[in-house]
């Protein structure tokens, strides 16, 4: 019997994440499965390109007391 976990849950990353949260603030009665499916692509898609367009923040160091 292995002790490895393996934790495969959803969302796995930040994109899934902001994606289903947005979806979650929607009105999403009289949506047919599909409208919702494509509206989660098209939402997902739009998250990916802003992170891909974010300007980087230059890094801070923490310094110790």
């Amino acid at each position: 019997m292995s002790n490895d976990v393996r934790l495969d849950t959803f969302p796995r990353t930040k994109t899934e994440a902001l994606t289903m949260l947005f979806l979650q603030n929607q009105d999403l009665s009289g949506k047919s499965p599909k409208e919702i499916a494509d509206l989660y692509t098209s939402v997902i898609g739009e998250i990916r390109e802003a992170f891909r367009n974010q300007t980087p923040r230059p890094s801070v160091k923490f310094k110790g007391i």
